[in-house]
């Protein structure tokens, strides 16, 4: 993201609006609309005329596959030549014959969110993907010359130790396998305006009171009931990914990267290997 990027989005809105964490009630993600590829293509080349810039970073909160794939074939048509990336859902409509067009169509990087690796959490948060999947679609991309980024969060309701580090281990194998080269630890934040904030039963928590003044309090704090130290794994977790980033320790058992102990893995090593062989 260094240098300079000219800013355009795709898509207003999400089209998935269903992730748990997310601020599903407000109107930049809740309210979608579309352009066409012809509008977007028109647009790119007013902007790179009025700038001289041809570098794009497409600033949506989830660009849809199928607008990608018609302003794909759209800049290619029109021999545009351009550069961009931007945030996506890792879904199966990524295939790698989408991702070889987008290559074609001048994307160099893709990021999404992967959130916490573990399937029973991403069906709590609805996310609508598993981590199987997720390794098939990074790999695609990857596999097109196009750098992935993922999105990872820990700390959600009910996410357990053991939830955590079996999460680390599926990012140690995404990596090991070349589905991912970049990722970030993002500390869940429970805010109000997400499904989990309006209906905390339905996710194990109770909500400690808002502070008085209602502008801009969007984050709230929360009780739950695992108990879990989350703050200490996280340290452990981004210094796991620093490395992961730089190609260290990804043959290593992940309990390593935590300065006490913490349970063993339940997760095969060949995990990712296998969803990926089975192309399913």
């Amino acid at each position: 993201s260094d240098g300079r990027w000219n800013k355009l989005t795709v898509a207003h809105g999400c089209y998935w609006k269903k992730c748990s964490f997310c601020d599903v009630n407000l109107d930049y993600i809740g309210r979608y609309e579309g352009a066409s590829a012809q509008v977007l293509a028109d647009r790119i080349a007013a902007i790179v005329a009025e700038t001289g810039q041809t570098g794009f970073h497409f600033v949506d909160e989830a660009a849809p596959p199928k607008a990608l794939k018609a302003l794909a074939q759209e800049l290619i048509a029109r021999g545009t030549g351009i550069s961009w990336w931007g945030n996506v859902r890792f879904e199966k409509t990524f295939t790698p014959e989408l991702a070889e067009l987008l290559a074609d169509a001048g994307c160099i990087a893709i990021s999404g969110g992967l959130e916490v690796a573990s399937d029973r959490l991403l069906g709590l948060m609805k996310k609508g993907v598993s981590v199987d999947q997720v390794a098939r679609v990074t790999r695609a991309f990857s596999d097109a010359g196009i750098l992935v980024h993922a999105y990872l969060m820990y700390g959600f309701p009910s996410q357990t130790v053991q939830d955590t580090v079996d999460a680390l281990e599926y990012v140690r194998q995404l990596f090991g396998n070349g589905c991912i080269q970049s990722g970030f630890f993002h500390r869940f934040a429970c805010t109000v305006h997400s499904p989990v904030g309006q209906n905390p039963a339905e996710y194990g928590i109770t909500l400690a009171p808002l502070p008085p003044g209602g502008f801009a309090k969007n984050d709230v704090a929360f009780i739950d009931p695992t108990g879990v130290d989350h703050d200490a794994l996280g340290a452990g977790l981004k210094k796991a990914i620093y490395n992961y980033m730089h190609g260290i320790g990804l043959e290593e058992d992940v309990r390593m990267w935590f300065p006490f102990r913490v349970p063993k893995t339940t997760v095969k090593r060949d995990r990712i290997a296998r969803a990926l062989a089975s192309r399913g």
